[in-house]
């Protein structure tokens, strides 16, 4: 069987990304050698794994976290670092298919989520270079008439007033090329340095009294009045209540969330520090940037004057080779000027999709619980999900309840037919974009 843990990062350790580089990384924690009982036991150190701990303790509750690898070894290390608004579906489309009422309370949730990233990294005075603004850049005069009817329906409907158009003039100022046709900026969303903010949360879980284990994967899971949790070394943890939090790394622990949520990977490189001149008004603005493809591009300045650019995916178990120069040849098609900077960062990482890119809440059992799936939209979302589950675990579960009751069908077919059937979908998407 295939180890999504270990087939990219055979060492489990953090790669060396841009973001791994902006730290000192700190000697690994103890691995769990004997067996436990605990109230509550989490598996993974993720965005979703530690906010759940934190907001658990805030409620008095004591918990377990599991960790097969290190403290945000997987997608909350990696990703792109925009805390965006919303869901990964807009509300036009949610108002289609749940209603208005429930399209707001999604609305609601999600700008709940940026103000919980923003209350956390005050809180425990976390440094993760956080800044405002998200601009939503538009391939072509479709989508930018699109985004224009999103950024009203948001205004008029939702009150949600940090929005500001761009026209092709504008947005061309702004970010120094000429790719983009239009779009908007967000003032209400940001962009940060994701792995600084998961050290962070470890940390803050760490000082109020979260047990945390890392290099210590589970093997097999029981699932009963007690939840049974057995390690690959032998240790076994007895808890009241469980709590999934493996995302794209979960493999088989969960065999009918694995059914649901399919693993994809994703790339980002980082220039060399950009010459004076080059991308001045990008860089002095400091906004993130997504663009409107089905598998879009998404960039922002670093502090150090870096471009960090994220493009591209796979959709098998590992890396291909050549991802670096795959990232760079999209990022020269947005800049061509960065044809010459070097590449000083490269680096991968899987993140956790679903049929309808909605987020995957389930209850397992009476007593156990998973969230995963956020298909790239999981910065402020897993994090509010972490503080769901403690609601959940202090018997308000109406907003678990809200997301568990999603339509979040099974992908198609057996688990060896699964994998090949959402390639084809995704590369039917891919061969989309390249002709927009």
């Amino acid at each position: 069987m295939i180890d999504l843990l270990r087939i990219n990062d055979p060492e489990g350790e953090y790669p060396k990304s841009y973001y791994t580089s902006t730290v000192s990384i700190q000697n690994v924690l103890p691995s769990l050698q004997e067996n436990i009982k605990c109230q509550i036991c989490i598996i993974g150190a993720g965005f979703t794994g530690l906010a759940a701990a934190l907001s658990l303790a805030d409620l008095g509750y004591e918990s377990v976290v599991l960790e097969a690898n290190r403290i945000g070894f997987g997608a909350s290390g990696r990703n792109g670092g925009q805390v965006g608004s919303g869901q990964r579906w807009d509300q036009e489309k949610l108002e289609m298919h749940f209603g208005f009422k429930q399209a707001q309370i999604f609305w609601n949730i999600a700008e709940e989520a940026k103000k919980e990233v923003y209350s956390r990294i005050k809180r425990h005075e976390i440094k993760c270079d956080y800044n405002p603004g998200v601009i939503q850049a538009c391939i072509n005069r479709r989508d930018t008439l699109d985004s224009y009817d999103q950024a009203d329906q948001l205004t008029e409907k939702y009150n949600y007033q940090n929005l500001r158009k761009l026209n092709h003039e504008e947005i061309s100022e702004i970010l120094n090329t000429d790719f983009y046709k239009g779009g908007y900026l967000d003032l209400g969303a940001g962009h940060l340095n994701p792995f600084k903010l998961v050290l962070g949360l470890g940390s803050a879980a760490l000082t109020v009294g979260v047990k945390i284990y890392e290099k210590t994967k589970v093997a097999k899971i029981e699932y009963g009045k007690k939840n049974k949790l057995t390690t690959s070394a032998g240790a076994v943890v007895n808890s009241d209540y469980l709590l999934v939090a493996g995302n794209g790394y979960l493999g088989n622990l969960d065999e009918e969330t694995a059914s649901r949520v399919i693993p994809i990977n994703n790339f980002i490189i980082a220039t060399e520090p950009l010459k004076y001149g080059f991308l001045e008004s990008f860089l002095h603005h400091n906004y993130a940037v997504a663009d409107s493809k089905f598998v879009p591009n998404y960039f922002r300045p670093s502090p150090d004057k870096r471009l960090i650019f994220g493009g591209g995916e796979n959709y098998t178990y590992k890396f291909p080779k050549n991802f670096k120069e795959t990232a760079r040849k999209k990022m020269i098609k947005v800049y061509p000027q960065l044809k010459d900077s070097n590449i000083d960062f490269s680096w991968g990482g899987t993140l956790a999709i679903t049929r309808n890119r909605l987020p995957c809440f389930r209850k397992v059992s009476d007593t156990a619980y998973s969230i995963s799936g956020y298909s790239g939209h999981g910065v402020a979302l897993s994090i509010i999900a972490g503080k769901i589950f403690a609601e959940l675990i202090a018997k308000k579960s109406e907003r678990f309840d809200f997301f568990s009751q999603l339509p979040i069908e099974p992908f198609p077919g057996k688990s060896s037919f699964r994998w090949p059937l959402m390639v084809l979908g995704m590369l039917w998407y891919s061969l989309r974009d390249r002709f927009r």
